[in-house]
């Protein structure tokens, strides 16, 4: 009964997104919007969830908020950093390979895509706790987790109950 109603709020959420970006809140664009909320919620979960290792999505809307004003401040500070060792001329894109210190596959999939969303780096691969990681600056290969992952893990390490 939990998942149901759990479900049934992301559809109306979904929807409400659907009305908004459509502008129009009448009762056809009401039913059109449950119609592919609720197609795209049997697809994603019958497509992606059913075949993945992670068992909880779960975060609290507290650090999701707090996350996001993060990134926010990771993405300006990554952009001001870029800029600076561009005009120096410091330059040395390569691929790193980064272990994950998280125990959680939720987490360090959204470490994974926070990193990609940085300014220059890109996640190419993540793989169980290893991330290949496309860096600009990859001087010391060494201290590749604290200048890429260690920011994110950080934050994640105050709200993962296993680690």
């Amino acid at each position: 009964m939990k998942k149901i109603f759990y479900k049934l709020i992301v559809i109306l959420i979904l929807v409400f997104i659907w009305l908004v970006l459509n502008a129009s809140f009448t009762w056809e664009s009401f039913a059109t919007g449950f119609v592919f909320a609720s197609i795209s919620l049997y697809l994603s979960h019958r497509l992606f969830f059913e075949n993945d290792n992670i068992h909880s999505y779960y975060m609290p809307l507290w650090f999701f908020i707090f996350y996001l004003f993060a990134m926010l401040y990771f993405i300006a500070k990554a952009s001001v950093l870029l800029i600076i060792n561009l005009l120096k001329g410091k330059k040395n894109p390569k691929v790193v390979t980064i272990n994950t210190r998280l125990n959680n596959a939720w987490y360090t999939s959204i470490v994974a895509n926070s990193i990609t969303l940085t300014p220059g780096t890109v996640t190419l691969d993540k793989t169980d706790d290893t991330m290949e990681v496309l860096w600009y600056c990859a001087d010391d290969e060494d201290a590749a987790y604290e200048h890429i992952a260690w920011q994110f893990e950080r934050l994640f390490k105050r709200i993962d109950k296993r680690g």
